[in-house]
């Protein structure tokens, strides 16, 4: 679809930013992109590509499975892949039209699958690294269907009016500023599947 179809979700994303620092969305993606995204995720676990996450950035990275036991596989930039492609320029348009309307400077995005099996968490932390900066805004778009409550794996962002609870279900996408929201993942009951990355 052309990126005017997609103009109301940019603006609901943005006064759900502007208001409260985050927003969560419906519909940002089309249905075939996040189908080849399920099956591409799904083809690289089986393959064994994915690797066990850590904690930190590239400079001090560890392994840390108290604090986090999910594991990823890097998006490559450039990606020729369809549905990656068309996931990464969604992204590009909701980008740019936040630059425009926003001025927030975002040039860069870095995204990942992860998968959360059964029994994987994510402690409370930020998103943004003491010494680097770069990541302005969290993006998680989730590749679960027929997601139920008592599947776990939810989603919890810490807020000073009140915790909010994302259950992960098929194409819901949670953005949230990077350097303001802690934010946790429970414990998932069965496989937790999502592309996660930033704006920076």
């Amino acid at each position: 679809m052309e990126p005017e179809n997609f103009f109301h979700q940019f603006e609901a994303i943005i006064d759900g930013i502007v208001d409260h620092n985050y927003a969560v969305v419906e519909g940002l993606f089309e249905q075939e992109v996040l189908t080849g995204l399920k099956q591409e995720l799904l083809r690289l676990l089986k393959e064994e590509e994915f690797k066990r996450a850590g904690v930190g950035n590239q400079f001090n990275l560890t392994e840390e499975r108290a604090i986090r036991s999910d594991k990823i596989h890097w998006i490559e930039n450039g990606t020729e892949q369809p549905s990656e492609s068309a996931f990464v320029d969604r992204i590009g348009q909701f980008s740019n039209y936040l630059n425009r309307t926003c001025y927030t400077g975002i040039h860069d995005w870095e995204f990942h699958y992860a998968c959360f099996e059964k029994g994987n968490f994510y402690k409370r932390h930020l998103d943004r690294f003491k010494n680097d900066e770069s990541r302005k805004f969290s993006v998680v778009t989730y590749l679960n269907e027929d997601w139920k409550e008592e599947d776990g794996g939810t989603l919890v962002l810490y807020l000073p009016s009140g915790d909010v609870k994302v259950t992960p279900r098929w194409g819901t996408t949670v953005i949230f500023k990077s350097e303001l929201i802690e934010h946790e993942v429970l414990p998932a009951n069965r496989n937790r599947y999502s592309v996660t990355g930033w704006l920076k």
